[in-house]
């Protein structure tokens, strides 16, 4: 008796209920934990600027401006607060990427390089030798991420996605575009007399209008006709001194010899489109993503903000850069 009831499915959606129930609370209470703990400040001293400079003169082979150097420094900033939050948060603790770069490093140094992956990874942890370039970088990536997660976002709205459309309509729009057939006249084919052949197919095709260009045509590797190829498809197949003069064309009218890396065209455009916005069921997918992405930028954004309202930020050592202070909203300290 008591097995049949502990069967009955009304009991297995309770369970389940309350577990993620208790597992919602447990992850409030973890968030008002992490959001309550006291924070060490960040401090750039004068031999951390200098190092800034240092490299920008390396890569650049000058010293930086004012605010080359304000825009490293803020740089350097949110490299810190996406990693100091990142350690907050133990992003590194089962992170493959953060455990493959301390087990490489341990297995260098250690003497026992042979034990086990979790025995090197903690000696690696307890010797400091997390706090590297590259393990900085890993975190500082994967806090940028959760800052900019929200699993729990709606979709896009068609209002969205219209709105998105209207703002951005100049990177979506449908380029002009044409389709044309050519006469294609090779030089190696006719040789020295190619300009020569390419004029006598020409007035034989304007004055026999029923004249079947494929016949006249040498074989062309890539067909005679192309259709609703845009400007910059052209350039890319015949070169663009070919597409310019091919997009100033009529359409109708057979042309004089085009030149291309090929050799020499006669081209008659068919049809020709002009530049013109793209429907939404086009760029959907275009538009879906462009919201998404703008939506991960705002909460990026707005985490970063909140990193900053959390930690007290320092620079010392430099009266010249209280302006650079002021600008990042933090605090010179002698």
């Amino acid at each position: 008796m008591h097995a049949r009831w502990l069967r009955l499915p009304i009991l297995h959606f309770a369970a389940i209920g309350l577990a993620l129930f208790g597992f919602q609370a447990l992850r409030t209470r973890h968030a008002s934990h992490v959001a309550s703990l006291e924070r060490a400040p960040i401090v750039f001293s004068a031999e951390r600027i200098a190092a800034l400079q240092t490299d920008f003169v390396q890569r650049f082979r000058k010293a930086p401006s004012q605010e080359q150097l304000s825009a490293l420094l803020a740089q350097a900033v949110e490299e810190e607060l996406l990693y100091r939050e990142a350690r907050v948060l133990a992003l590194d603790f089962h992170d493959a990427s953060v455990r493959r770069r301390l087990l490489e490093k341990m297995r260098v140094v250690s003497d026992h390089p042979e034990r086990s992956a979790a025995d090197l990874v903690r000696d690696a942890q307890a010797l400091k030798l997390d706090d590297d370039l590259v393990v900085r970088r890993l975190l500082a990536e994967k806090m940028r991420i959760v800052l900019a997660q929200d699993p729990a976002a709606p979709a896009p709205t068609e209002a969205e996605l219209h709105d998105y459309l209207d703002r951005h309509h100049a990177q979506l729009e449908r380029p002009a575009e044409l389709t044309f057939a050519h006469v294609f006249v090779s030089e190696r084919v006719h040789g020295h007399q190619v300009a020569k052949h390419a004029r006598r197919t020409l007035a034989k095709l304007q004055s026999e209008p029923a004249s079947d260009g494929v016949a006249l045509s040498d074989a062309f590797p890539f067909g005679l006709e192309m259709r609703a190829y845009a400007h910059h498809r052209i350039m890319a197949r015949f070169g663009k001194v070919f597409a310019d003069r091919v997009f100033a064309l009529e359409p109708g009218v057979w042309s004089s010899p085009i030149a291309s890396p090929y050799g020499l065209h006669l081209v008659r455009v068919t049809e020709k489109s002009a530049r013109r916005l793209a429907d939404l069921a086009a760029v959907r997918q275009q538009a879906l993503q462009g919201v998404l992405k703008e939506r991960a930028a705002v909460r990026l954004a707005r985490g970063m903000a909140r990193l900053r309202g959390l930690y007290e930020i320092r620079i010392a050592g430099r009266d010249d850069l209280s302006t650079l202070a002021h600008g990042l909203a933090v605090r010179p300290t002698p």
